[in-house]
């Protein structure tokens, strides 16, 4: 059965179409989630290949929110913490420990964290954070992510002060717009 718009605030059930899910109400102009099914029509531009003339389909992105990059952070924390307590386990229970220095585990640590960081997301686009928030990298440019801009993102992760970056760049991370990337919602 189609359930059809109704105003919470005056009952009204004429509404303008906003995007996919927001519609405003002719009555009283309050905005309200609605998913009429409106599809927007798929958008071309031309090819990326200055050799080709040729149409390519647009992909329009929805960025990914505030809060699902916070708990992408949180779950990749959290998973790379246990990644280096099994290492750790590991190396106490083989005896390859006894001997390191404080700043060879820190040098260990930042190693470890930039090779999470760059093989997930060149591999699948994606730390573990972002299969469980459903969200993922990609290029503003609209090609695949290099292993470049991957590093970069990954780099500039240690710029200090950088987690504070999005609260001021409308949400847009240095370890985004540096490289040429963004997190988006993974429609898959």
């Amino acid at each position: 059965m189609i359930q059809s718009f109704i105003c919470e605030k005056c009952g009204s059930t004429s509404y303008e179409q906003f995007s996919q899910t927001q519609v405003k109400c002719m009555q009283c102009s309050h905005v309200s989630f609605y998913d009429t099914g409106y599809r927007v029509a798929k958008q071309f531009e031309l090819s990326s290949d200055k050799n080709v003339l040729d149409f390519v389909e647009k992909i329009n992105y929805k960025k990914a929110s505030l809060g699902k990059r916070f708990v992408n952070y949180v779950i990749d924390v959290f998973f790379f913490v246990l990644l280096v307590l099994a290492i750790q386990y590991i190396s106490v229970t083989t005896n390859l420990t006894h001997n390191i220095a404080e700043n060879s585990i820190l040098l260990f640590l930042i190693l470890s964290m930039f090779c999470y960081y760059v093989f997930m997301e060149y591999k699948f686009g994606k730390t573990f954070g972002k299969f469980v928030t459903r969200t993922k990298v990609v290029s503003t440019s609209g090609t695949e992510l290099t292993l470049g801009q991957c590093v970069k993102r990954t780099l500039c992760r240690f710029i200090p002060f950088e987690r504070f970056s999005g609260l001021i760049n409308n949400e847009i991370f240095w370890h985004d717009s540096i490289p040429n990337t963004l997190v988006v919602e993974d429609e898959v």
